[in-house]
């Protein structure tokens, strides 16, 4: 446990904050770019939408595997693997370019990035105690969306000019950047002790255990948190196919769709923050409630779009309100995980993660097929109507449920 917090904020940005803002900046590039591209090659929307959650099935084909090899490496050998996966699946996609080619390669990456974010979880849940948990992960979750805005943004820029080899080659090189960052940065010393060490001194006392114990979740709360959770990363990973399809469908070119996503991801970076303050302050479902109220609007006022007037306010709407979402599962997750000794919760962690990640994965595709069969208009209106489900859900189910978890530990 670390005491001091003044050096925990400056150790986690050098070692984890800034590797993975650049990190991120170069998914972002690829989560626009590859949709665009394989649109631009005539694909059927369900390819299109294969494509465009190719990232997202990556991490779920590692997110288990990578919580084993986590609990056998350690995290820092671990993160070196995920950055060696990164920085060679983004190689690959300079020089190997068929549709195809390419999403098996954004797969690989996604893999990559599946044990990346998960060895910087591990870290924030145990060198960070609960009352500031919500804001060391909500800037984890700022992290990914400094690069939802950055990212598009330098695609906007590049695409039309220079073409699609430039931003593969650019992805490429900001991953061999991040990972040198993090490399330096890891041989700072590291500011505190692990929290589960302390939780194993603890609960050495048998009558400690077994009344901690009473605060971990039944199987009842973690199917509720499982299927809230799916939902959660599913609605987010929608947008990244609706939001190309729709503009290119009203006519926009590649650069506007991508400027739009940009604005959009600045948006979301600025309401980051305060939602790492209100999970803190209020409570995790809270700020889930206020992030899906508002991404709802957003998505219905994109299946009615018709020009671009309307697709910036609904696009802009959607990242505003994904922003007070920073951070959320991700906390929820720790908040469990943190009871837990660290060989076990490697593997929760990996499992919570997968779990949001197969709504990543699924819901691109479903979206694409229904496109197919029902249009766009109704696929967006049907992820705003499941918005709008998952604040009914945390209003009344799960709330609950986190109130009885989400606590601190008392020594």
């Amino acid at each position: 446990m670390i005491k001091d917090y003044n050096k925990i904020w400056v150790w986690l940005f050098l070692d984890i904050y800034l590797p993975s803002i650049i990190m991120a900046i170069a998914r972002g590039m690829l989560t626009i770019t590859l949709p665009l591209y394989l649109i631009s090659t005539g694909l059927d929307p369900v390819y299109v939408g294969l494509g465009s959650a190719s990232i997202a099935l990556g991490n779920l084909l590692l997110d288990i595997p990578g919580g084993v090899i986590l609990r056998i490496t350690g995290e820092k050998t671990f993160t070196r693997i995920s950055m060696i996966v990164l920085s060679l699946s983004s190689l690959g996609m300079v020089f190997l370019q068929h549709p195809w080619i390419l999403v098996m390669l954004s797969i690989i990456f996604g893999g990559g990035r599946s044990m990346w974010l998960l060895a910087r979880r591990y870290v924030i849940t145990y060198y960070v105690e609960y009352q500031y948990r919500g804001r060391a992960s909500s800037f984890i979750g700022m992290s990914e969306r400094l690069g939802t805005f950055i990212g598009p943004g330098i695609v906007a820029l590049m695409i039309d000019r220079l073409g699609y080899p430039w931003v593969f080659l650019t992805c490429f090189t900001l991953t061999v950047i991040a990972g040198m960052l993090n490399i330096v940065a890891s041989r700072l010393p590291m500011p505190g002790n692990r929290i589960d060490s302390e939780i194993e001194a603890r609960h050495r006392n048998h009558a400690q255990d077994l009344a901690a114990s009473q605060n971990q979740p039944g199987l009842l709360s973690l199917a509720a948190f499982s299927v809230a959770q799916i939902a959660v990363q599913g609605v987010r990973s929608s947008r990244n196919l609706l939001v190309p399809i729709i503009g290119k469908g009203i006519g926009m070119s590649d650069s506007s769709v991508s400027l739009a996503v940009s604005i959009s991801g600045a948006l979301d970076v600025l309401s980051s923050y305060p939602a790492g303050v209100i999970m803190d302050k209020k409570g995790r479902h809270v700020a889930v409630m206020i992030s899906f109220s508002i991404m709802a609007i957003g998505f219905l006022l994109l299946a009615i779009t018709n020009n671009e007037t309307l697709f910036y306010a609904s696009v802009l709407t959607i990242g505003f309100g994904n922003g007070f979402g920073s951070g959320t599962m991700i906390t929820m997750g720790a908040d469990i995980v943190s009871r837990m000794r660290s060989d076990r919760g490697a593997i929760f962690l990996a499992i919570w993660q997968f779990i949001g990640d197969l709504g990543s994965a699924i819901f691109p595709i479903s979206i694409g097929l229904a496109i197919s069969i029902w249009g766009v208009s109704v696929s967006s209106a049907a992820i705003s109507a499941i918005s709008t489900s998952i604040v009914i859900a945390f209003k009344t189910a799960i709330s609950n449920k986190i109130h009885k978890i989400a606590q601190p530990r008392q020594g």
